[in-house]
């Protein structure tokens, strides 16, 4: 087992990409605006640090164009392999995949954009990783992180299986050594890390339909394990967490945010 996994709390594998494949559905255009914001990256070489399902990395094999490349790592080799088939069923041939710990990339000197999304938050040591980061950049190049504030989700009205449900996955993340409300001090973590030029925003989609209002159910969906494996609720007392949370998101007249998301840029 390797450093990440030690720490990542949320199912990976096959089941896990179905959740990371909703999840950049509804990011999409978020993530676009960001990778974009100094124009057009046609040519670039860029750097997914913590690829997951390879969603992002498909968008920025496209935006880079044949004359760009894409370098995605992660340390979940099933997810790796599936997001390898997806680039190849859509003729995508500009991406390299690596089954790699964040911890150990030593790339030097050779992208033009490093860029990781919703990673940071998961590791003991994020500073470590935004420092490879650092070191994977040419002169001159973009470091983007995209990350969370999970304690600024919210929900209307008051949803008890919605507050037991980040109860659990603020919980869990803690007990693995991990910050689930890092997006609150990644400005700070540039600066520590020498970063100039830096920008900062946040944003928080919020739903009262659609897909991006299961969010908060398929992550609890994908975290029950790692729960119950540390002892903070029994089987029956998620998947009653479970039932409720499913009917209070079928509700029409209930709204239901995304964690706060924190994008930081240098």
């Amino acid at each position: 087992m390797n450093t990440e996994e030690k720490t990542y709390i949320i199912e990976g594998g096959e089941e896990g990409k179905k959740r990371l494949n909703v999840l950049s559905e509804i990011l999409y255009d978020y993530t676009k605006s960001v990778i974009e914001e100094d124009g057009k990256i046609t040519g670039k070489k860029f750097l997914d640090v913590g690829s997951g399902g390879g969603n992002v990395a498909l968008m920025a094999a496209k935006m880079v164009g044949e004359t760009g490349h894409v370098t995605a790592i992660d340390f979940d080799a099933e997810i790796v392999r599936l997001a390898e088939a997806e680039a190849k069923s859509q003729n995508v041939l500009n991406i390299q995949y690596a089954v790699t710990d964040a911890y150990k990339i030593d790339y030097n000197g050779e992208f033009d954009i490093a860029y990781s999304r919703f990673l940071l938050s998961h590791l003991e040591k994020p500073e470590m990783v935004l420092n490879n980061m650092l070191k994977s950049l040419k002169p001159g190049g973009r470091i983007i992180v995209e990350d969370i504030d999970f304690s600024g989700h919210f929900c209307y009205p008051p949803c008890s299986a919605f507050d037991a449900y980040i109860e659990y996955y603020i919980t869990a993340a803690k007990n693995t050594g991990q910050n689930p409300t890092m997006g609150l001090s990644l400005f700070q973590l540039f600066k520590t890390a020498g970063i100039n030029n830096i920008r900062v925003d946040v944003v928080q989609p919020f739903y009262n339909e659609g897909i991006g209002k299961w969010m908060a159910y398929f992550t609890m969906d994908k975290i029950k394990n790692t729960v119950i494996r540390q002892g903070l609720a029994t089987a029956g007392i998620i998947e009653k967490v479970l039932s409720e949370l499913k009917e209070f998101t079928e509700n029409p007249d209930t709204v239901m945010s995304l964690p706060r998301i924190f994008r930081v840029r240098g």
